[in-house]
Parts: C-alpha cells; structure tokens; sequence
C-alpha cells in the first residue's frame, strides 16, 4: 500500500542535492507518487550553478528562467529514466518558499539535503532544512550524505 501521494524535492544542485533526489525518486516509484521537483531562486546565492550571482543579474527573467529549467532537466529529470514529474521554481526566502509550495501542492512528503549551497558557502542542518522540517505541514525526509573519512 502506498505511503505518499504528493512528493515535493526541494533542490539547489549540491552534492546534498544528488542524494536527496535520489531519494525522493526511490519512494516516489515506490508508491506510485506525483514527484514535484523545486528550486527556490534566493537573492545573495549563486543563482546558476558554478557561477557567481553577479552573472545571473545580467540575464534577464525569462533567460534565467530558462537557464534554472535546462539545469534542472539535465541533473534531475533526465536522471527519472522516464518517471514523470514536474519542476517548479520560485523566487524568495528558500525555507518560506517551500513551505509555501508545500502547503499549496498538498504534498504529503517533503525530501531535501541536510546541507545545501548558499551565498557564503555551505550551511548546516540549522538552516533552511531545520526550518522547514519543523514547519510543515507534511512528513519530512531529510538526506545526509556520508562524510569522506579524514
């Protein structure tokens, strides 16, 4: 019997990322579930991966709208092997635009990294995933990725 309907994969291209859509696509087979893909767009961080946000601030909406998707096809959707999914992007504060989508979807699984990307660099569990985990209206999955030994 399937345990989720609605998942929603919170993702910002980070190595956390990876592994978070790994996951969320596992259960989404598994259960047969609709897979939203996310990425929330937020001032101040590297908006297109492996440049500076200085570069993004030179295309316009539509350009960068377009950039985001064409990323988010080539590192997560042809990844599904088919799975049909849908991808949603949003412009604001991560943590409030994901408990936004949340609530509005309906989802009833919310699947992220434990660390993600930001404008200064790496933030820990404490950030957004915090925020989020204990703010939603659904269950939340939140994926660590193992540390290489030091």
């Amino acid at each position: 019997m399937p345990i989720y309907k609605r998942i929603v994969c919170c993702l910002d291209f980070s190595p956390q990322a990876e592994a978070a859509f790994a996951a969320a696509l596992a259960q989404a087979r598994a259960d047969q579930a609709e897979l939203t893909l996310l990425h929330v767009v937020h001032s101040g961080a590297p908006q297109l991966p492996g440049e500076k946000p200085s570069a993004a601030r030179r295309l316009s909406r539509e350009e960068l709208k377009a950039r985001l998707e064409q990323e988010m096809d080539q590192r997560y959707a042809q990844k599904a092997g088919g799975y049909p999914l849908s991808v949603r992007l949003r412009r604001g504060l991560p943590s409030v635009e994901i408990l936004d989508e949340l609530a509005q979807s309906g989802a009833d699984l919310v699947v992220m990294g434990a660390e993600g990307l930001s404008g200064v660099g790496l933030f820990l569990l404490g950030s957004t995933a915090e925020r989020v985990s204990r703010r939603a209206p659904c269950s939340c999955l939140v994926v660590r990725t193992p540390r290489p030994e030091e």
